[in-house]
């Protein structure tokens, strides 16, 4: 085999072994499948590392370590005009390095879930995406702040203690807002307002006002 490198096209991506190994489809002479054949990862490791494997019809990049093809690792997935370079839509300018910045560095899954790293200058952004839920935990320079949405619930728990500390609080809640504790103490070094458009309704064993 003259030339080390060559493309191929991902048949089969189930490694009955477990070992993130892929089959591929040799196209530059008649169609053979592969063996099962190691897939290049940056990281791996004993139960650690960076796992992604390509979806079957990926193009791919195979290197050969010797003269034979079965004797070959996958360095590498390539897009084409078959299978096009993903975009965020969160920032046009950037997306497919159009501002010729090379500002995005981001992963894009099949579900549209993202992982952003925008170093858009003046614009720079960290954001976690999961579109399904419509939900974002962005980190943002433009507006100096940190924004968690989401359609659904948003579930905060701990075994021990969870500690706020701001220099303003403020929580709003469309409909009810309950706290339901052994005991709740509110402390005010200033001023303490409680307002109601209708009813107010204490009930104790005990209550007193000083």
């Amino acid at each position: 085999m003259t030339n080390p490198l060559f493309m191929a096209k991902v048949s089969d991506n189930k490694d009955p072994d477990g070992l993130n190994r892929i089959r591929i489809t040799f196209t530059d002479e008649d169609e053979v499948v592969s063996n099962w054949v190691p897939y290049v990862s940056p990281l791996t490791g004993d139960g650690t590392g960076i796992s992604v494997l390509p979806d079957v019809d990926d193009e791919v990049l195979v290197a050969s370590l010797g003269t034979e093809k079965s004797y070959c690792v996958v360095i590498g997935s390539v897009w084409s005009e078959a299978a096009a370079a993903p975009e965020t839509g969160e920032n046009s300018d950037a997306d497919l390095n159009q501002d010729g910045k090379n500002s995005l560095t981001f992963i894009k899954t099949k579900g549209d879930n993202m992982l952003i790293l925008d170093d858009t200058e003046g614009k720079e952004k960290i954001q976690i995406i999961h579109n399904k839920t419509n939900s974002r935990v962005e980190f943002l320079a433009e507006d100096k702040k940190i924004s968690v949405t989401t359609d659904e619930e948003i579930a905060l728990t701990s075994k021990k203690d969870l500690n706020i500390n701001a220099e303003n609080i403020s929580i709003e809640a469309e409909k009810e807002l309950n706290f339901q504790c052994e005991d709740l103490q509110i402390k005010a070094s200033k001023e303490v307002n409680i307002e109601a458009s209708k009813d107010m309704t204490l009930k104790g064993s005990g209550i007193a006002l000083n």
